[in-house]
């Protein structure tokens, strides 16, 4: 009786906490969908009075701006997400499995950069691109996205759980190195590849302090940008809440396409056995 009590209690809890978590979501997509536009809202005024799509026509009609945000978001996430994928993959691997002098040395080198918080680079970073004329270019995005330490490390500690003993295999059968990393390691590693994929690509997708300080063009803003752009010039209720979901979408999709493999390389290799 006192643990049907316990669980009784736990699960009201968890549905508790679910729906205050669920709650902003339940806002915003509500908000998007008001046929009335509101400037201020109330914990009991949210609620539309009437459903319409008119909020979505709003933003979709700034012309060929959307459709270049949208591509410009497009090509910053899922470039870098494609070769930080492959490179944090390829560093991961050597430093997992690979034996050279100094290994310890240059990745713990690496990881110290972790602990430089990014503002600290901002200036530097700053006048670094402007000397090679990155400002208002892609370049500014893609050349630093093209690896990660923080992924790098993650995909270290997934490859290192794969046993030595498989990639002995690969080679007695006759496999280059090249030819076990792309054809044991990296399908042995989609749980951790999904994991950093969905990691870069929400990351780069999210992205506003890079657009607002390397891009001084409205026209190379990304879509995150350049919907709070909008929201400075009709700051209502419903704009900023269907800024929110359109933005929140492609997120929400990759996360649903790589989700199954989402857990298992969050957790792999943090248990041994």
């Amino acid at each position: 009786m006192k643990k049907r009590i316990l669980n009784f209690f736990f699960y009201v809890i968890c549905i508790l906490l679910c729906l205050i978590f669920l709650f902003p979501f339940v806002v915003m997509l509500f908000g998007s969908l008001d046929g009335e536009t509101k400037y201020a809202v109330t914990l009991t005024s949210w609620f539309p009075t009437q459903f319409s799509l008119k909020q979505y026509q709003s933003v979709l009609s700034v012309g060929g701006r959307m459709s270049r945000w949208v591509l410009n978001s497009v090509i910053i996430s899922v470039i870098p997400t494609i070769t930080g994928v492959f490179l944090d993959a390829l560093l991961g691997y050597i430093f997992a499995k690979k034996r050279f002098p100094g290994r310890q040395l240059i990745f713990w080198y690496f990881m110290a950069a972790i602990m430089v918080p990014y503002q600290a680079t901002i200036v530097s970073n700053y006048l670094l691109y402007s000397w090679l004329g990155w400002i208002n270019t892609y370049w500014a995005f893609l050349i630093p996205g093209m690896w990660t330490v923080l992924y790098m490390f993650m995909m270290r500690q997934n490859i290192a759980a794969i046993p030595d003993a498989l990639l002995e295999a690969a080679r007695i059968d006759g496999a280059g190195e090249w030819r076990t990393f792309l054809q044991i390691v990296l399908p042995v590693s989609k749980p951790g590849l999904s994991t950093v994929a969905i990691f870069s690509f929400m990351n780069n997708w999210n992205n506003v302090m890079g657009p607002l300080i390397f891009t001084t063009s409205e026209k190379m803003y990304n879509l995150v940008v350049g919907l709070s752009s909008l929201n400075q010039q009709s700051a209502s209720f419903n704009m900023q809440m269907t800024a929110g979901v359109i933005t929140f979408i492609p997120m929400f999709l990759v996360y649903m396409a790589f989700q199954k493999y989402f857990v298992d390389g969050i957790t792999v290799g943090s248990v041994k056995g």
